[in-house]
């Protein structure tokens, strides 16, 4: 299973390998990083840092690549603030090498931090637009199964339920071959939800098993652990809450064990409501409170107001009221400080977003224009040379004529002499001195045109020195 080393080889391989395969390790590096705990992907970054800035004016191409991967783990760390910018210059950088699938890797990472922060019109149209382009090309297999999931995700999120199955089922098809099962996982996990949301239970229920039976099958924990909670979930939603109770007390073990403390805490939370619904309350107070020591622990407000929310709630049905008006009060003014912190935030990825779009049509203005002005540059120089041309003949003819006239006025002496050396005074011969003399305009004319544009070249080559 790709794990750290494994994924620090391939960063060694990329740095040894030719410009012309610098593109395909770089994708040899992007999946299994999926894989790698968050401390280890913030150890990577800091190894392709490193790299980056060892190879910055010394190898370029790879350099440039060095720079899609920082893009990457700045993604991955959810900084987009700094991901955002360094996608929109690694993107042109990847055009100039005429490289557009790599190109389009950052229209997919943008497309997903689009998504991440609401914004779903810019999110699909760099997602569909990255999907076309991978879909004719094999080598980019992974990103065209994140774009498809991400595509599929936005219509399960904005309620476009038909429409999300379609993806869905591509990038099961598509991952199949591989035994892709992170995406496999994902995607079947996405299709149960679909199914939920249209009331098709039997074929909700069949996609929740394949993902726990796919997850098995890969042997991640945290994988694994997912597909026992979703699975849980649904028959916690269907009302079965025997079932239920069983896969999120698997999933929480999981967790505990391979110390997954985040969605430790979703369970509890799951197995809280679980309790509560059966009225089994000291089970229930016991969860919960475990839960909400873990979310303290991480600062996980969202969760810490969920937790009371529920606490609230069973000491109300304990008619303990007293108690309940507390954990509610604790749990509304939580409440509150998430939606003030989500608002912040939101404003400030709105922001985010509205300064990466204008850059990216800045950057766009600018390179056309560059392209106006190179060609128009093109063109003046083509006239430049056409004028010069112009002007080198006239003057070599000019000169032609001059050697020209010069040659006439010694014909006699030159018919003279070579009847004298030839010890005749046949006609014909001095008609084909007369023939040769003129013939030899053209080629004299030539080579004087050609010496004065060489000579005007090597003045303006010692110009520009």
């Amino acid at each position: 299973m790709p794990n750290y080393g494994f994924t620090k080889q391939k960063l060694s391989m990329l740095d040894a390998c030719s410009p012309v395969d610098v593109s395909k390790q770089t994708m040899a590096i992007l999946e299994p990083h999926l894989l790698l705990s968050k401390e280890e992907q913030k150890e990577f970054a800091e190894a392709v840092v490193s790299w980056s800035e060892k190879n910055a004016g010394i190898k370029p191409t790879h350099h440039v690549y060095a720079r899609l991967l920082h893009a990457y783990c700045l993604f991955m760390a959810e900084d987009y603030d700094a991901a955002l910018p360094l996608l929109n210059e690694v993107e042109e950088q990847l055009k100039d090498l005429g490289d557009f699938d790599s190109a389009m890797l950052c229209h997919l990472f943008r497309g997903s931090i689009y998504r991440t922060n609401g914004n779903f019109d810019l999110a699909l149209h760099s997602l569909l637009a990255s999907e076309a382009q991978f879909s004719n090309a094999p080598l980019y297999i992974h990103p065209h199964l994140a774009a498809l999931i991400n595509i599929a995700g936005i219509y399960l999120d904005t309620q476009h339920y038909d429409e999300a199955i379609a993806p869905y089922k591509k990038a099961i098809e598509l991952a199949t071959p591989g035994k892709r099962y992170y995406w496999i996982i994902y995607a079947l996990t996405g299709l149960g939800k679909v199914y939920v949301a249209s009331n098709d239970l039997p074929a909700a229920e069949e996609s929740f098993q394949k993902a726990l039976d796919a997850a098995e099958l890969f042997e991640q924990p945290n994988a694994v652990a997912n597909a026992l909670g979703e699975k849980g979930n649904y028959y916690f939603n269907t009302g079965n809450l025997t079932e239920a109770e069983a896969l999120t007390k698997k999933a929480l073990d999981i967790r505990e064990q391979h110390n997954y403390p985040g969605g430790a805490i979703t369970n509890c939370i799951r197995l809280g409501e679980i309790y509560i619904r059966q009225d089994r309350f000291d089970e229930a107070r016991a969860i919960l409170e475990k839960g909400l020591v873990l979310a303290t622990k991480l600062g996980v407000k969202l969760k810490m107001y969920q937790v009371h929310a529920l606490l609230s709630e069973l000491f109300e049905r304990k008619n303990d009221l007293s108690t309940s008006l507390t954990h509610f009060k604790i749990y509304n003014n939580l409440r509150e400080q998430v939606q003030r912190e989500d608002s912040a935030r939101n404003i400030k990825n709105s922001k985010t977003v509205f300064e990466a779009e204008k850059t990216r049509e800045e950057n766009a203005i600018i390179k056309k224009q560059k392209e106006v002005i190179e060609k128009k540059n093109i063109e003046l120089q083509e006239t430049i040379d056409k004028l010069t041309r112009a002007r080198i003949g006239k003057k070599a003819k000019a000169i032609t004529l001059v050697i020209a006239i010069g040659l006439f006025l010694v014909e006699d002496f030159i018919l003279h002499s070579a009847l004298t050396l030839a010890n005749t005074d046949n006609y014909f011969i001095s008609i084909v001195i007369k023939i040769v003399i003129i013939f030899s305009l053209s080629p004299i004319n030539k080579a004087i045109e050609g010496y004065l544009l060489k000579k005007v070249m090597q003045e303006k080559k010692h110009v520009l020195v």
